[in-house]
């Protein structure tokens, strides 16, 4: 994977004693000699089990160890090496040569186990604080504690513990915001969780991880597969791939969304388009609910005092529920919404010469007086040049 280290180099780096005087006897010395001219790895392996069945306990286990991870990176078997570095730490459990490998080879595991998730994050946590002093490793510390970073996201994503991989994952992409792996597994942190606040920042990682190119995108066909998990996840949650193509542009620009990035829901897009049509066909009414909605939110006191008290009510259609008095009614309850929910309270200046019955529409204007959020009702102050639609008193003959 991008950023790890040839074992060469950090065999080096540690400066391991290849040749020590300590043999356990010549016999010992003449088949590590053997082993190091065996260009073959298969080869190499064999002769490294020979080892290790007549010398099981020999002081240099840990640099067999060392040849067995050489041996088993040629030949790309990375399960044994992730076995092998475990014996590493097992042995000696401050090697940082162990706790390398463990940290890198442990998110590609197979069989990931909690046992071996706890082994994996002590590997990375002595990686980031306990690293060797020699010359060689601390110039490549950089790469280490991102490599120990990545080991950390990926244990407590598998862990469930989300907050804690939200962490480590915005603190990787902060160091090195060009890794498409790391976006595309906080992507997949992000949706797992399946709470509505994380579905747009996982949107912007799964489709960042599914677009970047360059030296940390993903393997081909893992970016073809990202890429359509971005637009399933993100047709599910806005029905269709309107802004699709948008919402990827922006993410490739930009590790982590800005604060005040928006994708609208499926349902926000349809509340949407509903107002829209609802401004077209009945201004008068969707003038109303916006007032209504602003009313009743967290700021109904603030909007109430600061926009609708200092200046009159546009005009608004209202359906008629009562009148009190029935026959020169003062005071008249109006629906709005629906022409049957209580909303609107008209107080008159003086009484009107009739009643209105039940279900007569009127227009009205006049001055907000009052309103109380629960239950809902704003209260009008208005008088009869202001209403109209209002039925005249009957004039028939007796």
């Amino acid at each position: 994977m991008k950023g790890t280290i040839s074992l060469g180099l950090l065999i080096a780096a540690l400066a391991s004693p290849l040749f020590p005087a300590a043999w356990t006897d010549r016999g010992e010395y003449d088949l590590v000699l053997t082993i190091r001219a065996e260009a073959t790895a298969q080869t190499q392996v064999m002769l490294l089990d020979q080892w290790k069945a007549k010398y099981p306990q020999s002081p240099l286990r840990q640099i067999r160890r060392e040849l067995y991870l050489s041996a088993y990176q040629s030949m790309g078997d990375s399960e044994r090496m992730l076995a092998t570095a475990r014996e590493m730490l097992t042995d000696q459990p401050d090697n940082p040569l162990g706790a390398y490998w463990c940290a890198v080879l442990l998110p590609g595991a197979k069989d990931a186990s909690p046992d071996l998730w706890n082994t994996g994050e002590k590997a990375a946590r002595q990686l980031l604080t306990g690293a060797p002093e020699s010359g060689e490793w601390q110039k490549q510390k950089g790469s280490v504690e991102l490599l120990a970073r990545r080991a950390l996201a990926w244990i407590q994503w598998q862990r469930g513990d989300y907050g804690a991989a939200e962490t480590e994952f915005t603190a990787y992409l902060q160091k090195d915001p060009a890794n498409a792996e790391i976006s595309a597994w906080y992507g997949m942190a992000l949706a797992a969780q399946k709470k509505p606040e994380k579905v747009v920042p996982a949107l912007w990682q799964l489709a960042r991880a599914g677009s970047l190119n360059g030296p940390g995108a993903l393997p081909e066909v893992s970016k073809r597969q990202t890429a359509a998990l971005a637009e399933r996840v993100y047709i599910s949650y806005h029905g269709d791939t309107e802004g699709l193509e948008q919402l990827r542009a922006a993410a490739v620009a930009g590790a982590l969304p800005p604060a005040d990035f928006r994708v609208e829901s499926a349902d926000a897009v349809a509340a949407r388009k509903a107002d829209e049509e609802l401004k077209r066909t009945n201004p008068q009414l969707a003038l109303w609910m916006t007032m209504r909605k602003q009313l009743e939110g967290p700021a109904g006191e603030k909007y109430f005092a600061e926009t609708l008290q200092p200046a009159p009510l546009p005009k608004l259609k209202g359906t008629v529920i009562r009148c009190t008095p029935e026959a020169k009614p003062a005071e008249i309850v109006l629906g709005l919404s629906n022409g049957v929910t209580d909303e609107v309270l008209l107080k008159l200046s003086a009484p009107l010469t009739s009643g209105a019955a039940p279900g007569t529409e009127i227009e009205f204007e006049g001055s907000a007086e009052a309103y109380s959020r629960d239950p809902f009702r704003l209260t009008v102050a208005t008088d009869k040049t202001k209403i109209t639609g209002w039925p005249e008193k009957p004039t028939g003959k007796r």
